[in-house]
């Protein structure tokens, strides 16, 4: 398998380590479209949780955001910085359990990206992430999961209809909180 990449921005064609095991890098295709999907949001602060290698986060950073890549594991964590001091990026890397993250930083990102591990409940995880309301007013919530499995959110007020987008077998919901 090859290893992902950097797609656009000031670190473009970076190649990027990724952890032993227990990670799934968001494939490029997706990446790309979540990008393109951004291109129109003003670049600000970007919470990639259930970071694995940090592709997501980095590929932000690399276009301009602010970005803060969370996830558990040492070994992930390790590998995010390496990945970022070798494409000479700035990123917050945080070794912490993403939920709790997310919690504890209220309303404070513009766009809240989340990639479980495709094994977990998802639809839990996104509605804690969205109940915790870690982005800001106007802010949106990406999340990337199985295109069979759309996340079943209970919807609170102040925020707009999910979009879910397919790209082969992985999608990506997205939820915009309101002004």
């Amino acid at each position: 398998m090859s290893r992902p990449r950097i797609l656009g921005g000031t670190a473009k064609g970076r190649e990027l380590d990724t952890p032993r095991r227990g990670t799934r890098p968001s494939p490029s295709r997706l990446r790309e479209a979540l990008f393109d999907i951004l291109a129109f949001e003003t670049g600000g602060p970007f919470l990639d949780l259930f970071s694995g290698s940090g592709a997501v986060g980095l590929e932000a950073a690399s276009r301009g955001w602010d970005a803060t890549c969370v996830d558990l594991s040492r070994e992930a964590a390790g590998v995010i910085r390496g990945n970022a001091a070798r494409a000479g990026l700035r990123v917050e890397v945080v070794k912490a359990d993403a939920l709790r993250f997310a919690r504890e930083h209220p309303g404070a990102f513009d766009v809240v990206f989340a990639a479980p591990p495709y094994d977990l409940a998802l639809t839990p995880i996104f509605q804690a992430i969205v109940d915790a309301g870690t982005a800001r007013p106007g802010g949106l919530y990406v999340f990337q999961h199985p295109s069979r499995e759309p996340p079943g959110l209970d919807l609170q007020a102040g925020l707009d209809a999910p979009r879910t987008k397919r790209y082969g077998t992985n999608a990506l919901t997205l939820l915009r909180r309101a002004r």
